[in-house]
């Protein structure tokens, strides 16, 4: 952008006592008011000029610069209990202490030192079912052991599952994935515990990594 603009000086210089001015070139009078004017005008065109000269080095110096944007939604984690830890009935050792177990692995129970397993009732290991986006990785947890109350002294079983800690869903992202949590559990039986019904609970835990 270029302005031209022609500016007119004058002095104002008193003649005889009176506040007569100069003439300027085709007879125009410059006297004191117009005098300011004139630099007035002249100013604010300087301080005009500077601006635009400063709009022009910011904008030459400016730059840009473009991130992505994206999210990937997935679906809640379930978890669903499919059996549970059941042991059946036992006969406890005349003497000593007896073994029970059921593995991981199947639903069959094993009695030793002493202690008998009886037909009758439904044995099984625990089955957890896990559901959720497939692909991705979770962790489960499982507690140690579960406390079964009854009649006499509580029993402690201590849990044995096939998965624990860092896993992945199967299928791909978009498709459900699922993954089958298997826990056995074996506890000891002396001689001289109570008969009767012992119970308990324990939770298995999910959550995406």
């Amino acid at each position: 952008m270029v302005l031209d603009v022609t500016f007119w000086s004058a002095f104002h210089v008193p003649f005889a006592g009176n506040n007569s001015a100069f003439s300027l070139p085709g007879g125009i009078k410059q006297g004191t008011a117009t005098m300011k004017n004139i630099l007035k005008l002249a100013l604010a065109v300087s301080s005009f000029a500077m601006g635009v000269q400063a709009a022009h080095a910011q904008a030459a110096d400016e730059d840009t610069a473009t991130a992505e944007s994206s999210v990937t939604i997935i679906q809640p984690l379930t978890v669903k209990n499919e059996s549970g830890l059941h042991f059946g009935r036992i006969v406890k050792p005349r003497s000593g202490n007896g073994t029970v177990a059921i593995a991981n692995t199947g639903d069959t129970v094993s009695a030793t030192d002493g202690a008998v397993a009886l037909s009758g009732l439904t044995t099984s290991r625990a089955v957890f079912t896990i559901l959720g986006e497939g692909g991705q990785a979770m962790t489960v947890k499982v507690p140690e052991t579960v406390e079964l109350s009854g009649a006499g002294d509580p029993i402690e079983v201590t849990l044995d599952p096939d998965v624990v800690g860092s896993t992945t869903l199967s299928g791909d992202l978009g498709e459900e994935g699922k993954k089958t949590v298997n826990v056995g559990g074996k506890f000891s039986l002396p001689s001289a515990q109570a008969t009767g019904l012992y119970e308990g609970k324990f939770e298995v835990y999910a959550a995406y990594e």
